[in-house]
């Protein structure tokens, strides 16, 4: 089945976010409305420390009201020419560690159902530890733990981690090294 855009309409437009109201003709001829929020797109990091380990963060979210358990991650802003150089930028910022190769882990669509956001995930290699230079209130009262992946595995199979993109990434890197959890 094909849609055909009819018309937008711009509804709104945050600091990070644009909502917009889709008009759109189906194949089958009825028309829909659609509400869509737009987003530059973001980048995710796992640090592996070795095969054993990885870094993660615990921030305050403010739109689900509760600390989520998460890899560093971030938007890609305005005059980043990379992925690479966004996740570069995040993985210092929220952890203090600098990385001497990303290895990329793809692209996921967070929810497809009414964003366009696209996350560019990682697995940061070859770390080195620095100073955490946050960026915001979260990331100044986030708490940095480093975990054994076979333990952060198991939190994803009790529910203490529950970050999609956290869950993804550690998926796809423990299927991309063969690691047994």
């Amino acid at each position: 089945m094909s849609f055909r855009l009819l018309g937008v309409r711009n509804v709104g437009r945050g600091r990070i976010l644009a909502y917009q109201r889709l008009h759109l003709r189906t194949g089958e001829g009825t028309t829909v409305v659609r509400d869509v929020i737009r987003h530059r797109g973001g980048v995710g990091v796992l640090p592996v420390w070795g095969e054993e380990e990885v870094t993660l963060i615990s921030q305050f979210r403010v739109a689900v009201g509760e600390d989520v358990l998460e890899i560093p991650a971030g938007k890609i802003e305005e005059g980043e020419i990379s992925a690479t150089e966004a996740a570069s930028r995040e993985l210092l910022e929220e952890t203090g560690l600098r990385a001497g190769r990303l290895v990329d882990l793809g692209e996921i669509l967070p929810s497809p159902g009414y964003t366009d956001e696209r996350i560019r995930l990682f697995a940061a290699r070859d770390l080195v530890r620095g100073e955490r230079s946050p960026d915001g209130a979260e990331e100044r009262q986030a708490r940095v733990i480093t975990v054994k992946i076979g333990h952060a595995v198991r939190m994803v199979e009790s529910g203490e981690i529950r970050d999609a993109k956290t869950v993804v990434a550690l998926l796809r890197w423990l299927a991309m090294t063969g690691s047994a959890a």
